[in-house]
């Protein structure tokens, strides 16, 4: 008889979008007390009744629901949290007990907490797939359908959001739980299960956490699962960064999901960036076969995934892109950067020597970014002295000049000034050789002042004195060298004098080498003795 009561107060029951019951009085409040201010609690006998399962305890307590915790948790809310499951089941006196409870005062089963968690939320946090299963059944066998919304009570039970939003299957894929996964996804296979408020839905946050099981399981059973993300990501963003390559195949075989290849997050970038970013050959091959197009999609700085590539120096991707889709080397970004502009910049040389190969990538090589800078301008922004491919590839201009006026070689020259440690300021003198070496001059629209009064390379004294002592002891041991013969000399007849090393080819290098080395040391020493006497 008790049991059918509770069934037609189910029935007459309206249940909101929540599945949240109207709120329970206190015990005060039941009782006439007029202190709205005091808290629930519950008995410490009963609590521990609760966590234990003694239903013994209980049988002889009316109104049920009016026993909660200060959070308004109910003695179910208690006992499945202190409870345990293994193999995602809790033991059968624990399902006894609940059994038990939603036959003396089946309300509970709807009454939510302080935080709007359902009885679904606890079970499924905690994994007690066998106790989802009875309270869903409850739930379907006990309480009237939407029959306006075409929705049974169990759905609408396990559609039920929490405070934050979230749905008992959030629950049950953030905990991993895959047996409660499997429960809810047969109960409700048509909700497409949307974002809680963190912007994150059950499938983002399956692949967020590498859960393949999961995943796969809401991709089999959901007919069209919702996969946003938090920054307006989604679930094959997370794949990708992950570098989950098997999540990542599974997501594109859903037709519902694999439109995400070409969704951008708030940065602009698809799925494809962050693979490229992650230099991961695999993936950017798989993303480029579902959606070619994104090769030329650009993010909020403008930048496409080629762009992307040149900056990380991945030599593969690069040659992936320029292999397949050459002409989106063509676009620029924001700055009017080509791929070669990143290349150069960051000093990549592996991304430089392969468009550098590439001549139809020739339009890459002169062009003006929006400061009117080449890419060869750039190389002083790198550590890089041996790029014998860019500098001295005959299609590289090494007298262009900026909107500033600047040649390649004006830069360089500037950059020797920065406050940079001594290995950067020596990088720069050696890129400066080899850019002399290859042609390029200073600039003749500059006058002296821009130059920075700057001629040549610029030596602090210390290093003028250091040089000026090194040129003089090479110039005093060359000569030493000259004047004692190696092997010394013939001493009677008519060669009287000549070297006895004379006709080896070996002693003639050694002799024309330290000439060369005596002259070239004089004369530095000479140079710079003079300009330390009009210093």
């Amino acid at each position: 008889m008790e049991t059918e009561t509770i069934a037609n107060h189910a029935e007459a029951t309206d249940l909101d979008e929540n599945m949240s019951a109207p709120p329970s009085p206190s015990l005060h409040d039941i009782g006439g007390g007029s202190n709205k201010n005091i808290t629930c609690r519950i008995d410490g006998a009963l609590y521990f009744a609760a966590v234990e399962g003694n239903f013994q305890e209980f049988i002889n307590i009316h109104n049920l629901e009016n026993l909660l915790t200060p959070n308004k948790n109910t003695i179910l809310h208690i006992h499945l949290t202190s409870t345990t499951s293994k193999s995602g089941k809790t033991t059968p006196a624990s399902a006894q007990f609940v059994t038990q409870i939603l036959v003396k005062c089946g309300r509970l089963v709807l009454l939510p907490n302080a935080k709007g968690e359902t009885l679904l939320h606890v079970a499924a946090r905690y994994g007690h797939s066998n106790i989802a299963k009875l309270l869903l059944e409850h739930v379907k066998a006990k309480i009237s359908p939407d029959i306006e919304n075409g929705v049974g009570a169990d759905q609408k039970f396990i559609r039920a959001t929490n405070d934050e939003l979230d749905t008992a299957l959030h629950e049950a894929v953030r905990y991993d739980h895959i047996e409660v996964v499997k429960t809810l996804l047969e109960m409700d296979p048509d909700y497409s299960y949307y974002a809680n408020n963190a912007k994150e839905t059950p499938l983002y946050l399956a692949s967020e956490r590498q859960n393949l099981q999961v995943v796969r399981e809401i991709l089999k059973k959901v007919k069209s699962p919702s996969y946003d993300g938090p920054n307006n990501q989604t679930a094959l963003h997370a794949a990708v960064i992950n570098q989950d390559i098997a999540m990542a195949r599974d997501l594109l075989k859903n037709e519902h999901v694999r439109v995400a290849v070409k969704l951008a997050d708030k940065k602009g970038w698809v799925p494809l960036h962050y693979a490229v970013k992650t230099r991961n050959a695999v993936l950017t091959k798989l993303l480029l076969k579902e959606d070619e197009n994104t090769a030329y999609m650009q993010d909020n700085e403008g930048r496409t995934a080629l762009h992307i590539a040149a900056d990380s120096d991945s030599r593969r991707i690069v040659k992936m892109i320029i292999k397949y889709y050459p002409d989106c080397s063509e676009i620029v970004d924001n700055k009017g950067w080509n791929a070669l502009h990143y290349a150069v910049n960051g000093g990549k040389q592996n991304t430089i020597r392969r468009i550098m190969r590439n001549l139809y990538l020739s339009n890459l090589y002169n062009e003006k970014d929006v400061d009117g800078n080449t890419p060869l301008h750039y190389l002083p922004n790198s550590n890089l002295v041996a790029c014998h491919k860019l500098v001295g590839h005959p299609r590289v201009d090494k007298l262009a000049v900026n909107k500033k006026d600047q040649t390649v070689l004006d830069v360089a020259y500037v950059k020797t000034e920065d406050p940079d440690p001594e290995s950067d300021k020596r990088t720069r003198e050696g890129q400066i050789v080899l850019l002399e070496m290859a042609g390029a001059k200073r600039s003749l629209r500059l006058d002296q002042k821009s130059k920075n009064g700057l001629n040549g390379l610029v030596f602090p004294k210390e290093a003028k004195q250091t040089h000026l002592l090194v040129a003089t002891l090479i110039t005093t041991v060359s000569f030493a060298a000259g004047i004692t013969l190696p092997g010394g000399t013939i001493q009677d007849g008519e060669l009287k004098g000549t070297p006895l090393l004379g006709h080896k080819t070996s002693f003639k290098a050694f002799m024309a080498s330290n000439t060369i080395a005596m002259v070239l040391a004089s004369t530095a020493a000479f140079i710079y003795k003079s300009f330390h006497a009009t210093d």
